[in-house]
């Protein structure tokens, strides 16, 4: 039998935490390769990239369109007729993960 406090102890999922590959779903459907797209799928950021991009001290607004297009693999018309509501939906999730990246583990 089990102990209702063991039933009670769930695993906890750390809500810092991203998995990749990212699919990002759009309100908007948007255009990428003649292909519509209603659904960015995003690669995992590597080392480079953060180095690339600059982001050690985060993800300014500079940095979001260069670094999505690279992430997805999309052209940068892609990333600019996106909505401003998904814009600003994916930049604060990237710039959430990156500022969590950075936390020691723990």
């Amino acid at each position: 039998m089990t102990n209702e406090t063991d039933a009670l102890e769930a695993p906890v999922r750390d809500p810092r935490a991203i998995t990749f590959p990212y699919e990002f779903r759009l309100t908007k459907t948007v255009k990428a390769h003649d292909e519509d797209l209603r659904v960015l799928v995003l690669r995992e950021p590597t080392g480079d990239d953060v180095l690339r991009f600059g982001l050690l001290d985060g993800l300014e607004s500079s940095q979001f369109a260069p670094l999505v297009v690279s992430l997805a693999a999309v052209p940068m018309g892609t990333v600019k007729s996106m909505s401003a509501r998904d814009t600003l939906s994916l930049a604060t999730v990237l710039s959430r993960f990156f500022q969590w990246a950075a936390l020691p583990p723990g």
